[in-house]
């Protein structure tokens, strides 16, 4: 990860657990629940850790990988499910983008 880039939740199947970056501001309860289910299903799927990221321009992307050695993850099937995820919600995408845009960079822009 960019250290530009800001991470708004993650899963991973090695600690057998997720996070969910509060930090930000209220996003509504639906749309994380949402969000934490598809990181979970893919690391449930493809192994490793996955996860929601905003990058620089603040658009939001799915990201996955896996500790060196780990001969359980699946390269091909984390970014078949990445690519499913951005196609079957693409409208939760744009609600993320939408949301970092007023909710986050708008707080930062108050404070600048």
């Amino acid at each position: 990860m960019a250290s530009n880039e800001t991470v708004l939740a993650y899963a991973s199947q090695y600690a057998e657990k997720y996070y969910f970056n509060d930090t930000l501001g209220v996003l509504p309860e639906e749309i994380k629940k949402e969000v934490l289910v598809l990181l979970i299903w893919l690391t449930e799927e493809a192994g490793g850790v996955a996860q929601f990221v905003f990058d620089e321009e603040g658009e939001v992307r799915i990201e996955s990988w896996c500790d060196e050695g780990d001969l359980g993850y699946d390269h091909i099937s984390a970014g078949l499910l990445i690519k499913e995820i951005e196609r079957d919600h693409a409208e939760l995408l744009e609600q993320l983008n939408l949301w970092y845009a007023t909710v986050v960079r708008g707080a930062e822009t108050a404070h600048d």
